[in-house]
């Protein structure tokens, strides 16, 4: 298999035709829109900051650490290692004011279904993608294993980061109903009849094992992307999972995190697309129309009523990216949906990495690919914390081998990919600079605010022009400003009185560069640029 395929999340496959032209008519709307709804962006646009309007609580900015950072944490060299996690956790600045990397709020941690142990069975058959699992057959736990993994959790706490979330993709091999981590079906979840409360108890443990070594283990997520058809392909682990299994599974949870008396939230459903959230499938046994089915109180499978469940619904960002008109109506459906539901449920955003192919993005490796890269990626952010509401935004992956996250790892020179396994080079693309515009600066607890334009400017317009959002902790108001046009741009932002800002800018040649402290009346952002203006309080 090649390296550039191995890195991407076999969720691709996922796609349906059915989906494709829905997505074909989006593009069509979008661009008779784009004839007749063009603002005159020449002029200088004023902004003003409204901190007021209050809208949500951020909780994190995370990645996860499938499954690259296995084979680093154990294997590279540790001078090399420790500047991945610099990069990853660090929350800190150059001694030329620079932020030093992303400073990430939580960390996604990949609990293993064994697909190592148990590799001569019918299993896992790419080598990067294999798990330990801490739990034998014969009931004994081994908390040694995981060791990359657990190397990185603890570069993260020693970096100030203690915020864990345990995610599983399959339950341990010995459970399942194919007796390994790859499904057979996609008829119901790949777990044995009776062994949901033997899974929710080893997913609870293994919080429990790490809650009392120090680390604040606050979520665990049992099913990611349950909808997705893993029985068509042995690249990861995988399970499809129905509305009445997750159900089953927050149920036995919710047991087992009582009897545990741990303090960790239960996460559902991560679904692999976001129409899930909303639509109704035409296959009946789909995890679909989430929303109204699990988190209405009168839902067929409401999940209300659990204790130690979060109250939130997370999906991932694939195939809902693109074209502009798709990315916006899917977040404002979420924000409507979730309006109507009467608990107040939070919205997470829970994965992404490039998977989608499209004009904006497509092209042979250049600087210029990699800004488009780095501004598609703010933009998908962007919609989902300013229209869509998100409390959390979280990547798939950290560290891969392509220019489809946010640290990139190269062989190094006359190595092999494989090679990268214990050695390689360090490379951090513009979409780890773009979302650390957000995530260095944009901290748990703070609150997201309006910010408003001057003049009249729909999401849609907005999506291939100027989009800013605003956030406070009450000591700070923090603006992210994402310019998408080929044009520099003329902007005053308006804020509370106050004259100046810190601006710290992403474009073509600068890497989250401190640009000093700029007049707000007179702010200037560069072509395809993100900036973060700082505003002391």
């Amino acid at each position: 298999m090649m390296l550039g395929f191995m890195e991407h999340r076999d969720s691709f496959f996922l796609k349906k035709n059915t989906h494709t032209m829905k997505k074909t008519m989006y593009l069509l709307t979008a661009l008779a829109l784009g004839c007749c709804m063009q603002p005159a962006w020449g002029q200088k646009k004023a902004y003003t900051v409204d901190t007021k309007t209050v809208y949500q609580e951020i909780d994190n900015f995370s990645a996860s650490d499938a499954w690259r950072c296995a084979f680093i944490g154990k294997n590279w060299p540790k001078e090399k290692k420790e500047r991945i996690a610099d990069l990853l956790f660090k929350r800190a600045f150059d001694e030329n004011g620079n932020p030093v990397g992303m400073a990430l709020s939580n960390w996604r941690v990949n609990i293993g279904a064994g697909s190592y142990e148990n590799r001569e069975a019918k299993e896992v058959n790419n080598s990067w993608n294999r798990t330990e699992c801490f739990l034998a057959p014969d009931g004994s736990y081994d908390f040694s294993k995981q060791a990359g993994q657990q190397w990185f959790m603890k570069a993260a706490r020693e970096r100030g980061m203690n915020n864990f979330l345990f995610f599983t993709n399959s339950a341990p091999y010995f459970m399942t109903r194919s007796a390994a981590t790859v499904a057979e079906d996609s008829k119901y979840i790949n777990l044995q009849e009776d062994k949901f409360d033997d899974f929710a108890r080893f997913l609870v443990n293994c919080a429990a094992h790490f809650r009392k070594e120090g680390y604040q283990v606050n979520y665990i997520s049992p099913n990611n992307e349950p909808n997705g058809e893993w029985h068509t392909n042995s690249f990861q682990e995988g399970s499809f999972a129905t509305k009445v299994d997750l159900y089953r599974m927050v149920e036995e949870l919710d047991k087992a995190i009582t009897d545990a008396q741990i303090d960790t939230k239960i996460l559902i459903p991560e679904v692999g697309d976001m129409k899930y959230l909303f639509e109704t499938d035409s296959a009946a046994h789909m995890p679909d129309d989430i929303i109204r089915a699990m988190f209405y109180e009168n839902g067929r499978y409401s999940v209300l009523k659990f204790k130690n469940l979060l109250n939130c619904v997370a999906a991932l960002d694939y195939w809902s990216a693109y074209p502009p008109k798709l990315l916006v109506d899917m977040r404002q459906r979420i924000k409507q949906e979730l309006a109507g539901n009467g608990h107040d449920t939070k919205f997470w955003a829970s994965e992404y990495c490039i998977l989608e192919k499209n004009e904006e993005i497509t092209m042979p490796p250049s600087p210029e690919r990699s800004i488009n890269l780095g501004l598609y990626t703010a933009r998908i952010i962007h919609h989902d914390l300013a229209v869509a509401n998100a409390s959390a935004w979280q990547w798939w992956t950290a560290v891969s081998l392509g220019e489809d996250v946010p640290i990139q790892l190269l062989p190094l020179k006359g190595s092999n990919g494989l090679s990268v396994q214990y050695d390689g080079e360090i490379s951090t693309t513009k979409m780890f600079w773009t979302t650390a515009n957000y995530s260095f600066f944009v901290r748990p607890g703070m609150k997201r605010v309006a910010v408003k334009p001057n003049q009249q400017v729909n999401d849609l317009e907005a999506a291939t022009q100027l989009m800013l959002s605003s956030y406070t902790d009450g000591k700070q108001v923090v603006t992210v400003a994402i310019n998408y046009t080929k044009e520099d741009q003329k902007v005053a932002l308006n804020c509370e009185g106050a004259r100046k800002g810190k601006v710290y800018l992403t474009t073509i040649d600068k890497n989250l560069q401190y640009m000093g402290e700029q007049a707000l009346q007179k702010l200037v952002l560069p072509a395809r640029s993100v900036a973060t203006i700082v505003v002391e309080k």
